[in-house]
């Protein structure tokens, strides 16, 4: 990770016209890439201002400012001779800081200061200048007064990773981000990131960057280009609170079909009304089954609600649709009379379609999801839609496939069961998969088969 925040920071330094560093040229430029991290909306005009900056971006800093020496700890004036963790050259070297290298694993208590990163000046402003390609989306505040964050930031070879950051950071990022400034008895600044979708852990909220991308994307007619260029384009996501933090890598070829998927959604809503809100078209499939993946468990916390939602979309961003998960949250929303999300099934397909199964594919999910509606629609209104629960609560593929063979006698029904005896090692699979099914055909609103 070290090394990919290093070429944006030399990238951005290279397009700003800086190719020697030296004291004078960092002492005349290290707002530079504080004014870019905050996409221009403000003015950050002092070392003052870039501490605000800071401290509103959640980078992790003394409490007080004037332990905060950014040009000096720069510029070097109290390095002290070491080893550089970049270029191996023994020479003058900064500790790294929070605005150098963010997301150094560093415990005070616990690491020791000689085994810390240290940089030359050199690269200890090229890191410092990576901020400018840093993307950070503010969370929520956590119940120790320290805001949860997601940072991320891509890489890729040299002109790649300049087109993807011109793309995301030009027309899209700068319209969604907002950077307001306070001036009392000292400049505050405050950080909002505009998204379509209520976000409250950072995998969602990711993925509500992705949608709100795709549409723009769409709307500027840029989308193919986006597409051919996202797959040869990682993204690092770095999320946590203060020193705490983990770290997730979505590869090229996976945010390139996150990027289709989402598209393919985006393209089977219908414009609508959905309680107090109105939909486009281009929302209306995402967001009514995204919101609808609330599992209520009380108001003080209302993050707690959606954990299971984190988890299905932590699982969707590494290219695994989890319909075991999805299942278990269908079924607790039936438990508190709570409607199933819609477009279940569109979501379910266009996924395989994209990135094909690593348990079922396609083929089968088509075939076991159909079983399923089938066996919901002969269901519904009779004593029989106990098996619901039965089902679920079967524990083994034995007693799972006594049960269904039960339900289909006691319906007088005739079905094929060959896709359920084919796929017996993926049985939790198959089981949630029927069961959503079902489910769709017992208390759903729409379709969920397919033509």
């Amino acid at each position: 990770m070290l090394d990919a925040y290093l070429r944006n920071g030399e990238l951005f330094l290279e397009e700003t016209g800086i190719d020697r560093i030296t004291e004078e040229t960092i002492t005349e430029n290290y707002l530079l890439p504080l004014r870019e991290m905050v996409a221009n909306l403000v003015p950050v005009g002092s070392e003052s201002d870039a501490i605000a900056v800071l401290r509103a971006f959640g980078f992790s800093l003394p409490k007080s400012d004037s332990k905060v020496k950014i040009l000096e700890s720069l510029t070097g004036t109290k390095a002290s001779k070491g080893t550089c963790s970049i270029c191996g050259e023994e020479t003058r070297v900064v500790r790294n800081k929070s605005y150098i290298f963010p997301f150094e694993r560093k415990i005070d208590s616990v690491v020791n200061d000689n085994n810390r990163l240290h940089f030359c000046v050199e690269h200890a402003f090229k890191l410092y200048s990576a901020m400018a390609n840093l993307y950070t989306v503010p969370i929520r505040r956590l119940s120790n007064g320290e805001v949860l964050t997601l940072r991320f930031f891509f890489d890729s070879t040299h002109d790649n990773l300049a087109d993807m950051n011109t793309l995301f950071r030009h027309g899209f990022w700068s319209e969604r981000i907002e950077v307001e400034r306070e001036e009392n008895k000292r400049v505050r600044y405050s950080l909002r990131v505009r998204l379509e979708m209520s976000k409250y852990h950072p995998s969602e909220a990711f993925f509500a960057i992705i949608h709100s991308f795709v549409k723009y994307l769409k709307n500027a007619d840029l989308l193919a280009d986006a597409e051919n260029l996202s797959e040869s384009v990682d993204v690092h996501l770095i999320y946590g609170a203060g020193q705490f933090y983990d770290h997730r890598l979505i590869q090229g070829s996976t945010f390139e079909r996150l990027l289709r998927f989402i598209d393919k959604l985006q393209n089977t809503g219908k414009e609508m009304n959905w309680g107090q809100r109105h939909l486009s078209s281009a929302d209306s499939a995402v967001i009514t089954f995204y919101e609808s993946l609330e599992i209520p468990r009380g108001k003080k916390d209302r993050s707690k609600n959606f954990l299971e939602r984190e988890r299905f979309f932590g699982k969707l961003l590494s290219g695994s649709f989890d319909f075991v998960l999805l299942n278990g949250i269908f079924m607790e929303r039936l438990k508190h009379k709570l409607p199933l999300p819609p477009y279940y099934y569109t979501w379910a397909r266009s996924y395989l379609e994209i990135f094909g199964g690593d348990k079922l594919d396609l083929k089968a999910f088509e075939r076991i999801n159909g079983l399923g509606y089938s066996l919901g629609r002969a269901m519904k209104g009779t004593n029989l839609e106990r098996y619901q629960w039965e089902l679920f609560r079967a524990r083994g593929f034995e007693e799972f496939l006594n049960k269904l063979v039960e339900l289909q006698a006691k319906l007088e029904l005739s079905l094929d069961l060959r896709p359920v005896y084919e796929n017996e090692r993926a049985w939790k699979v198959v089981k949630a998969v029927l069961l959503n099914g079902m489910l769709n055909a017992l208390h759903g609103k729409e379709k969920e088969v397919s033509e």
